[in-house]
Formats: C-alpha cells, sequence, structure tokens
C-alpha cells in the first residue's frame, strides 16, 4: 500500500517550481515594454539618414561614369582624326616619294637662270608663311602659288605649285626654290616656260 505521508511534500515541490516559472514569465513580459515614439522617429531619422547617404553615392558614380564616357567620346574622337590625318600625311608623302626620281630626271634638262644675289642664300629652312605663298621666277614673274608641301626629316624638301590661268600643278625640289622673307614670296630659277612644259609629264 503507497505511503500517504509522500504526497504532501511531492505536491508543495511542483507548486514551487510552476510559481517560479510564472514569476520569471512575468519578469520577463514586464521588461519588455514596447519602444517610444521618439525611438521610433530616432530609428526611422537613422534608416532615412542611411538611404539618403547611399542614394547620394549611387548620384556620384553616375555623375563619375557620365564625365569617364564624355572623356572617351573626345579622347576617341580626336584620336580618329589624327589617324586621319597621318594617313592622309602618309598617303601624300608616298605619292611624292614614287614620283620623286622621275621628277627629279625631268627637272635636270630645264632651264635654270643665275640666282640674283639677294636671293642666292635665302633658302627655305621652314615651313613658315610658305603654304598658299604666291611664286614667281626669278625674273619676278608670277606664276603660282603653294599648294602642297613635301617633309624630309622636318626640312622642306619640295613644294607643289598650283600654276596660274589653270595650267595645272608642279612639284620644285627646294635646291630650286628660294624665300623672299620680306614680301613672303616663293622664288624659283626655273623657266617658266619649263614649268608649263612639266605639268605634261605624267607620274
Amino acid at each position: 500500500m503507497e505511503s500517504l505521508t509522500t504526497r504532501p511534500l511531492w505536491g508543495a515541490s511542483s507548486l514551487w517550481f510552476a510559481l517560479a516559472l510564472s514569476g520569471a514569465a512575468l519578469a520577463q513580459s514586464s521588461n519588455s515594454q514596447p519602444s517610444s515614439a521618439a525611438e521610433r522617429a530616432q530609428t526611422e531619422q537613422l534608416n532615412q539618414g542611411i538611404s539618403d547617404a547611399n542614394n547620394s553615392a549611387d548620384a556620384q558614380i553616375d555623375r563619375n561614369n557620365a564625365q569617364y564616357q564624355a572623356q572617351q567620346q573626345v579622347y576617341q574622337e580626336q584620336l580618329q582624326q589624327y589617324r586621319t590625318r597621318v594617313t592622309n600625311y602618309e598617303e601624300k608623302a608616298g605619292r611624292y616619294e614614287a614620283a620623286r626620281d622621275r621628277y627629279t630626271a625631268a627637272q635636270a634638262r630645264y632651264h635654270r637662270a643665275v640666282w640674283p644675289s639677294r636671293y642666292e642664300h635665302s633658302l627655305i629652312v621652314d615651313t613658315h608663311d610658305l603654304l598658299g605663298a604666291q611664286v614667281h621666277t626669278s625674273a619676278g614673274l608670277a606664276i603660282g602659288h603653294v599648294e602642297e608641301i613635301a617633309l624630309s626629316s622636318g626640312h622642306v624638301d619640295a613644294l607643289r605649285i598650283m600654276l596660274d590661268l589653270g595650267r595645272g600643278d608642279v612639284w620644285i625640289e627646294s635646291a630650286d626654290l628660294r624665300f623672299d622673307p620680306e614680301s613672303k614670296v616663293v622664288i624659283t630659277n626655273l623657266d617658266r616656260q619649263d614649268l608649263y612644259e612639266m605639268t605634261h609629264e605624267s607620274f
């Protein structure tokens, strides 16, 4: 037969444990107070600040990318222009080089006047004022203007002269040219009639 004296002790212990759990739950419930309006406002302010900072950073990245793209576009356009100029120059230089020997041989048979003393040492040393300059014979006859310049190692090697009255154009070696810095006129010692005949040469 089960002893009656053990039941009250077990029941009291269980009741005490239950009360302890209930007290802990009440204490925890009393500590979990809802956040105040000020705390919620502060939290929202912090979140808005973070959002604004992120948006500002994204906008700056977009501006930087747009600026970079614009700079790249300008660079590519300038690079293409430079390549076009180089190609044009190389094509012209190639045409001149291909014709140079034949021009030299053709010019060897033409008449040359003796340089007047004032032009004897007026060699062409740079391209300043050359392009578009008027061209005269050493006798003072106007024959055309400078249309193109051929350079060799930075020095003027020859000039392409567009003759007046639609008579065509000719290349003249620098040895047959002088430059008058006072009048800005290019002088050649080649005979005008010979220059006209040179335009009929095919190179």
